[in-house]
């Protein structure tokens, strides 16, 4: 029988074959070399969650967190042989080896003040380190604050105070209700624990509206959100208001936050002190004066008067302030203030004709609109629902008409001033609560 000599060809293709398949049957072997590699197909990876970008530290100590896949973290196994898939995690800070964890975190302690870069890498048992690695710059400060005046133990002889404040490692910024952002924010000031301004401008700060008696004056460094700071940084004074004391005080028991209405009542008091008209020309007379009112840090009034109601407030936190004043119009350091955060829906009522001390005939149509409630004329002695009703009309305190739309005929008054109110109320026709108005006066000729 003749032989067949295979041709050239076929022999290669055929050693080629036979290799191809020995290298495939060696990369599906488990990898017994211990070098942490994938577990089950994920990829060999670790995050840190904490701390993230931006982050830092009031006390030099850092909280560290992480997640990992590929790799078991195995506690028990740090320092041991090698383990495939098995491992745990080399923390490193400004590039020293801080601590070996199979925990998924760490506390890093004893930071100096700086940026500080945090370093966290995949080590199998052995030690020996992987390519997976994630890492974060943080900054560590340490803020200062010192109440320097008044001093613990000050006898005062008015019921505010000015503030002495030296505040270091910690930046006052005017973004009070932001965003937290690290190494900044403002300082509160509180009487009694109870919280009464806050501010981001030292030579400002006042503690005010202290009565008679003993008092503890808190000053504190909180974030922009107004959360403190951990661990906290506070300063205090113990401080003695005298009897006969000279004071003002904001009414503070009917305000909450947010206050639900635009008509704001704002209610007043005094002590040593008799409040007289004036048009700030008077003779000075020791303990007798007057009021200056300012909202936001304008101008808002100058009055005697105790009980004032501010209308179509807008929405948003506002600074009101109150100071006495003597009959020659000279502000003496005596003040109080009031921090009232108005609701962003708020209810509001508005006249929109006449305007206020508007020369006006007899008659005229009174025009108002409403905001942030629902006018409905076909409800009126109905149900309540919630933000909806009509209005009342008022004339010199008297009612006048209660209507649902926006415009009421107004006729037959009499030469002279007039009060014109319009004033919403439910679908029952009880007013809403806190009470929502608008007031003007009409002088008909």
């Amino acid at each position: 029988m003749p032989v067949r000599v295979p041709k050239l060809g076929y022999v290669f293709e055929g050693v080629f074959m036979t290799m191809f398949l020995l290298l495939a049957l060696a990369c599906s072997q488990p990898d017994e070399g211990g070098n942490g590699g994938p577990e089950d197909g994920e990829p060999l990876s670790i995050t840190l969650t904490a701390p993230l970008h931006g982050a830092g530290t009031y006390d030099g100590t850092l909280e560290v967190a992480w997640s990992v896949t590929g790799l078991e973290l195995d506690p028990a196994g740090i320092g041991g042989p090698e383990a495939a898939g098995r491992g745990h995690v080399h923390v490193y800070v400004d590039g020293e080896l801080f601590e070996e964890s199979a925990d998924g975190n760490a506390r890093v302690t004893g930071l100096a003040e700086g940026v500080h870069t945090v370093l966290v890498r995949l080590a199998g048992n052995d030690h020996h380190e992987l390519d997976a690695r994630d890492t974060v710059d943080v900054e560590a400060t340490f803020p200062t604050l010192q109440l320097v005046s008044p001093p613990d133990g000050s006898a005062l002889t008015a019921s505010s105070t000015p503030l002495a404040l030296t505040i270091g490692g910690f930046a006052m910024t005017d973004a009070v209700g932001g965003a937290d952002v690290f190494g900044e924010g403002h300082f509160t000031v509180s009487v009694d624990g109870v919280l009464r301004d806050w501010g981001v401008d030292p030579t400002l700060a006042m503690a005010t509206g202290i009565p008679e008696g003993v008092h503890t004056i808190t000053v504190e460094l909180v974030r922009n959100d107004g959360q403190p700071l951990e661990p906290r940084v506070v300063a205090e004074s113990r401080v003695d208001v005298l009897p006969g004391a000279r004071g003002v005080y904001f009414d503070r028991s009917a305000f909450g936050a947010p206050f639900e209405s635009a008509t704001l009542p704002l209610g007043l008091s005094t002590t040593a002190f008799t409040l007289v008209e004036s048009d700030g020309t008077r003779s000075p007379v020791e303990g007798e004066g007057h009021l200056h009112l300012y909202m936001d840090g304008a101008w808002l009034d100058r009055t005697a008067v105790t009980a004032h109601v501010l209308q179509n407030v807008p929405p948003g936190p506002h600074l009101f302030e109150a100071r006495l004043v003597t009959n020659d119009g000279f502000e003496i350091p005596v003040v109080d203030r009031l921090r009232v955060d108005i609701a962003e829906d708020r209810p509001d009522a508005f006249i929109t004709y006449p305007g206020h001390m508007w020369l006006m005939g007899a008659t005229f149509d009174l025009a108002f609109e409403a905001e942030n409630f629902t006018l409905a004329p076909r409800a009126i002695g109905g149900e309540n629902v919630p933000r909806e009703g009509h209005a009342q009309v008022y004339v010199d305190g008297v009612l006048y008409e209660e209507t649902g739309t926006g415009m009421v005929p107004v006729s037959g008054l009499s030469v002279g001033t007039h009060v014109v109110r319009v004033q919403l109320v439910n679908n029952d026709r009880t007013p809403v609560s806190p009470p929502v108005y608008n007031e003007i006066d009409v002088i008909v000729e």
